[in-house]
């Protein structure tokens, strides 16, 4: 018989062997609202916006299961009886709500039916701490990766437990580099499935940009300790996405022209290494930017800087907003009404693979919010 993968009751809390390092706290209104005040602006935002429910510092568990299936690719952990361990996967599940993507998973008849490999290579214990998202997003990599390695580190955890990891690109394992040294070895797995004895893993892989604890202030540190130096003491930045076809700013030409009249250097992130985007930003005055990956960097700059961050209506998350407020720094919110029609965006914009939509800042008074913060 196949087991049935446990979509409606992935493992969450209760994990035999797990133990609380982090609890989750409410950051009370009264503390959050005044943060907030007179840093946000553009278009109306809902009013959660504006800390009047307060925020949340997430919970952190590790937890240790024994004799388990896990696909490096996916992050997902599964036992034998095709029970999914919820942290491991939700990061898969925003693309495969049913897992079905997963190896040896398939939908028959209505359920997600789970086939492991006849054979699979075994490894005696590995940290796990690679999500889905981390494979292909920087920012995931950054804020949920990172601090996952990090608590098991923390606790001493990754001589047992070497980390395993899907195969690795060379900004990664740049990151890894200046967050952990040269020292860490990370078992680089290309199989689709492999057979772990015990594995132990932190549950802040399941989306920790939204819900961070102080422990981002930590990893700052050790990032920023082997960093190179800061290349642009006092700069003003700006992260392009003019290179991107997903959220498209359909004036974003004309914010960057205003922009340089007032001594901004536009940046492509995509274009530099991890190296590169830490010297630019670990000094910056202020960085600005739509909302996307590389506002990760964010992290890695100094608590005086400004970061003011785009956020299309239809898009706007908390994540550089809590980022920034756990580690001490200054944040401001600039909010556009979107989407906009499609017919507004250029067409060969909308032709290109990903596009979503598109959204204006109203460039004049964008600059002027930006001036308004300087």
């Amino acid at each position: 018989m196949l087991p049935r993968l446990e979509i409606g009751d992935l493992l969450g809390g209760g994990v035999p062997g797990m133990a609380t390092v982090a609890a989750a706290e409410h950051v009370p209104a009264e503390v959050l609202s005044p943060w907030l005040g007179g840093r946000l602006g553009g278009a109306p935002c809902p009013p959660e916006y504006g800390g009047v429910h307060g925020g949340l510092l997430g919970e952190i568990n590790v937890c240790r299961v024994l004799d388990v299936l896990h696909a490096p690719a996916f992050g997902a952990i599964v036992d034998c009886d095709g029970r999914v361990q919820w942290a491991s996967a939700r990061e898969a599940m925003d693309r495969w709500p049913d897992l079905s993507g997963l190896p040896g998973a398939r939908r028959e008849g209505g359920e997600t039916i789970f086939r492991p490999p006849a054979t699979a290579t075994h490894l005696a214990a590995a940290s796990v701490f690679h999500p889905w998202g981390g494979g292909f997003n920087y920012g995931h990599f950054v804020l949920d990766a990172l601090p996952s390695l990090l608590v098991l580190d923390e606790l001493d955890l990754l001589g047992r437990y070497p980390p395993i990891a899907p195969p690795l690109s060379r900004w990664r394992r740049d990151l890894l580099r200046l967050a952990f040294g040269d020292h860490l070895k990370v078992d680089e797995r290309s199989e689709p499935v492999v057979r772990l004895g015990e594995a132990v893993y932190a549950t802040s892989m399941d989306h920790f940009l939204h819900a961070p604890t102080p422990i981002l202030g930590r990893l700052r540190e050790r990032v920023l300790a082997r960093a190179p130096a800061p290349s642009a003491p006092g700069a003003r930045l700006y992260f392009s996405r003019r290179g991107t076809s997903m959220r498209v700013m359909v004036d974003e030409a004309a914010v960057e022209a205003g922009l340089r009249r007032r001594g901004f250097r536009i940046v492509h992130p995509e274009r530099l290494s991890v190296g590169e985007q830490i010297a630019l930003v670990r000094e910056a005055e202020v960085i600005a930017g739509p909302t996307g990956a590389a506002l990760a960097n964010a992290l890695f700059a100094p608590p005086s800087a400004r970061v003011v961050e785009i956020l299309p209506l239809n898009f706007a998350s908390h994540w550089v907003r809590s980022m920034r407020h756990v580690t001490g720094g200054d944040w401001r919110g600039y909010f556009c009404e979107s989407p906009i029609p499609e017919r507004e965006v250029a067409f060969w914009r909308r032709l290109r693979r990903g596009f979503r939509f598109g959204y204006r800042t109203g460039a004049p008074a964008f600059l002027d919010f930006l001036d308004a913060c300087l």
